[in-house]
């Protein structure tokens, strides 16, 4: 498992969630680029993801040269994750497990958002299945430190569905990498937390 401190896994799990849930504005593609992340970046590589922080600030830095590079980012986004499911990689786990599996694996989630009593966004009609559901959820888990169930919903509920997911993203045509690298961080992350 990483050496991480609860509160350090949430930050990272957080992090994540803000990186994944929406397009970067402006203002905070701005704070990357002012190096207010570094300290992070430095943390996470220090845990032993030097190879893939690299790949990330380096998008970032090509950033730099590009005008209005968050609508550049922007795009990305919607093209990675919001159009159809032909032309996207839906951040979705219902898009990827077979129809036997989802009545479980629904079950199970809904437990655990009752538990921690979380609302899924409905001003956003998001379905409870979104990836930064499941990052909101190993966010509260770590806060609890229930390490048992933590490692449960890694393992038989995000990375079955997390795989084939990343197949996907990094089959997608984007003017950057940029997104496609931090879901490679995501996937070496929870492995790592499962092989502890």
């Amino acid at each position: 498992m990483m050496q991480f401190a609860s509160e350090e896994r949430q930050f990272v799990y957080t992090w994540l969630s803000n990186m994944l849930g929406h397009e970067l504005s402006a203002s905070q593609l701005a704070q990357y680029q002012q190096g207010l992340f570094d300290d992070f970046f430095a943390f996470l590589a220090e845990q032993g993801f030097p190879a893939q922080v690299e790949h990330i600030r380096q998008q970032l830095q090509q950033l730099n040269a590009v005008e209005l590079a968050h609508l550049e980012l922007a795009a990305d986004y919607t093209q990675l994750f919001l159009l159809d499911g032909n032309s996207s990689a839906l951040p979705y786990a219902s898009a990827y497990l077979p129809e036997s599996q989802l009545a479980a694996h629904f079950g199970f989630l809904e437990q655990l958002l009752a538990r921690f009593q979380l609302q899924v966004n409905r001003e956003k009609p998001e379905p409870s299945d979104h990836l930064c559901v499941y990052l909101e959820l190993l966010c509260k888990l770590a806060e609890v430190e229930d390490w048992a169930t933590y490692q449960t919903l890694i393992q038989d509920y995000v990375l079955p569905w997390l795989l084939p997911f990343n197949d996907k993203v990094q089959r997608v045509k984007t003017s950057t990498t940029l997104y496609q690298q931090v879901i490679v961080l995501l996937i070496l992350l929870l492995q790592a937390d499962v092989l502890r």
